[in-house]
């Protein structure tokens, strides 16, 4: 019987990437700051800059699970999460069980499975000016050996909210809902990245708290 649950990626500024270029403490560029306690943003000095903040998925988007065998103490693997952790050299599944031999119970499962997205959001604030642009989108990059890395846009860049709040601690949570929420990741060797762009005028300055998505879990 097939299980689904909904859940949601939280990332805060502890977990989010900016540019190497743009980090510091000068005109036009950003870094981390605790502004107090349990609030911690990505904050900037003014000065006109694009700043692209992304947030890669670390979380598990192939959910693992076994269940019992009736009456005695083995377990049944169910879903091909091994194949990915304990795969063979050359990429292909394994029976981690077995010393590295193939077999059908890792095989993938009839119907698709992990998460879906059913949207993204971003929590951010904008002082003094409002931002020029704010776009916010999430892409799926799948890697492939010794060939070139697809890259595909899930939700393309969208506009958010450019206007100015009204302290620095009100963000805005801006969502971008998925066009077809239950697309399930089932892809291997693949990220999912989220990417909030800020184009600031010279006197704005932004806080950005964090990025994240609602998701729908499947396993069957």
């Amino acid at each position: 019987m097939a299980r689904k649950f909904g859940g949601m990626f939280f990332y805060g500024a502890e977990n989010l990437n900016l540019e190497g270029t743009k980090i510091g403490v000068a005109a036009s560029t950003a870094n981390w700051v605790r502004n107090g306690l349990g609030d911690v943003s990505i904050n900037n000095t003014a000065g006109a800059q694009t700043y692209n903040i992304w947030a890669g998925i670390a979380d598990c988007k192939r959910p693992y699970f076994t269940f019992q065998y009736p009456g005695i103490s083995a377990v049944q693997p169910t879903s091909n999460e091994f194949q990915e952790i304990f795969g063979t050299a050359a990429g292909g599944p394994s029976n981690p069980f077995s010393g590295g031999a193939t077999s059908p119970q890792f095989e993938v499962p009839p119907l698709p499975w992990g998460i879906a997205v059913v949207d993204i959001f971003a929590v951010y604030s904008l002082q003094v000016a409002a931002a020029t642009t704010a776009t916010l989108g999430l892409s799926r990059v799948t890697f492939t050996e010794n060939a070139v890395f697809t890259n595909t846009a899930l939700i393309a860049a969208t506009g958010v909210s450019v206007a100015t709040n009204t302290g620095a601690g009100t963000p805005h949570v801006q969502t971008v809902a998925a066009t077809n929420p239950l697309v399930f990741e089932i892809n291997n060797f693949s990220n999912l990245i989220i990417e909030l762009q800020l184009v600031l005028p010279a006197t704005t300055t932004m806080r950005v708290y964090g990025l994240g998505m609602h998701v729908a879990v499947c396993y069957d």
